[in-house]
């Protein structure tokens, strides 16, 4: 529950929106006019303010700049008629959360009040974890369900010894992983060194790994201390780990069974006390029932086993990721841009990321060097989108063939879309409505016609 203020300069619709608040256990404030908004808001905590464009001859506008001056951080849902939609987006620049256009459902309105709400709860409780984190965490951004699980599970497994098998798709932050992992391990103060050991040759990544003496070959004219000796008492990231090839796999196992190893042409043997993270895209159970990947050292590698979710299934964190990502844009390109247009926020939002995070990053860092404005514009997030055509082709071929009515057809592919959100959304009803540019209404609706229950969702 929260405390609401609303500032109208019509009674009657104060005290219509005071009533629904209050039905719904919030603590509700109503002012007529700046000076009495200004005056509760410096008496009061208040979570959420709603705000009517034009407060007689007053404008809700100049009211806002005044409270973004002291109270920055409390939600503004902006309250105007049809005519005044340019007006409303212009207030949004100026930190208007979203804006309600009148004549509006109080249905609909109360959904909004209850969304930001819950938006402005978890990027308070975001804000306040990545604060207690932020020396471990860095960049990694995410209050999504999926990410909640991904981060408890690194917390506990960090201070011990354990080795570490990172899976997931190429750009969700596998390397990131790795050395949150190390930085909250009692191996912090020691080295943390990486190798991908799919982009290197056979013979590099064994000369990488595991040094070399002089003459061991052709252009070895001196020593050379490997990664293992040169990460003593820390930790190894080894990417692209299922690309191995198999000699390497078998000098590898013995390295972490005996925790000692030879160097190329060398005759001694060196010890040495390294934790191995270990990452990878592909799907090692596969390559070691197919004879790729050594079963016994996929059994050491995965100590414990640490699956990042790709982007398309954390909808829930696309929007602070790219304001994360546009904010180090701008500092990297000097440029001062005020967020994302509405239409931007759903074109991220409706976008499935093959590429995961990796690519919304370049999504964003191309905006901002395209963006001739001054907020980033759908026109300015050029996203490169793989058309299914075979599959399209297939279902228009099914209807034109009399093997499916056009009513089939189009119901089929609705019901995927509206699943499709829903998972992108983690399942929240409201947020997949606003992704498919429904309302939350017509999106109940559109499931029920699915035969779809809530229970179900």
């Amino acid at each position: 529950m929260a405390n609401i203020l609303i500032v109208d300069d019509d009674l009657s619709l104060r005290e219509v929106l005071e009533i629904a608040l209050l039905k719904k256990g919030h603590t509700v404030w109503t002012a007529p006019d700046s000076a009495t908004a200004l005056s509760v808001l410096q008496k009061q905590s208040i979570a959420l303010i709603l705000l009517d464009l034009r407060l007689g001859r007053e404008s809700g506008i100049d009211l806002l700049v005044r409270i973004r001056e002291t109270w920055t951080d409390v939600p503004v849902l902006m309250v105007t008629a049809y005519a005044d939609a340019k007006s409303a987006i212009t207030a949004m620049k100026h930190g208007a959360k979203d804006y309600i256009s009148k004549p509006f459902e109080l249905d609909d309105l109360l959904y909004t009040v209850e969304r930001t709400l819950e938006t402005a709860r978890l990027k308070e409780e975001n804000d306040w974890l990545k604060g207690q984190i932020s020396r471990h965490y860095g960049e990694i951004i995410g209050h999504s369900r999926q990410m909640q699980v991904v981060f408890d599970l690194v917390r506990r497994i960090a201070p011990t010894n354990i080795n570490v098998l990172l899976t997931g798709e190429s750009g969700t932050g596998k390397e990131l992983f790795a050395r949150c992992i190390h930085d909250e391990s009692r191996r912090c103060g020691q080295p943390f060194l990486a190798i991908n050991c799919g982009g290197l040759p056979e013979n590099l990544v064994e000369s990488e790994l595991f040094g070399y003496r002089k003459g061991a070959f052709t252009g070895a004219d001196r020593n050379k201390k490997g990664l293992l000796e040169m990460a003593e008492g820390g930790t190894l990231f080894l990417d692209e780990v299922g690309e191995l090839a198999p000699s390497t796999q078998v000098r590898l196992l013995r390295y972490i069974q005996e925790r000692c190893f030879i160097p190329l042409g060398g005759t001694e043997e060196l010890r040495s006390d390294v934790r191995i993270i270990a990452a990878t895209n592909r799907n090692v159970e596969q390559c070691v029932a197919d004879g790729d990947f050594r079963e016994d050292l996929y059994y050491r590698l995965s100590g414990v086993k640490v699956h990042l979710p790709p982007l398309r299934e954390r909808g829930e964190d696309v929007l602070d990721l790219a304001d994360h990502f546009l904010d180090k844009a701008c500092r990297a390109q000097k440029r001062q841009l005020k967020g994302f247009t509405p239409e931007a926020r759903k074109k991220l939002l409706a976008y499935g990321y093959p590429g995961n995070v990796r690519e919304l990053e370049n999504i964003v860092e191309r905006a901002v060097a395209l963006e001739p404005g001054d907020a980033v514009s759908a026109q300015s997030l050029v996203i490169y989108e793989k058309i299914a055509a075979t599959e399209q082709d297939g279902g228009i071929h099914k209807v034109l063939s009399g093997q499916m009515t056009l009513d089939e057809y189009l119901a089929e592919h609705e019901h995927r879309v509206i699943a499709e959100a829903l998972r992108r959304c983690g399942g929240h009803k409201g947020r997949a409505a606003e992704m498919v540019g429904l309302n939350f209404r017509q999106f109940r609706y559109r499931l029920t016609k699915a035969g779809e229950k809530d229970e179900d969702i």
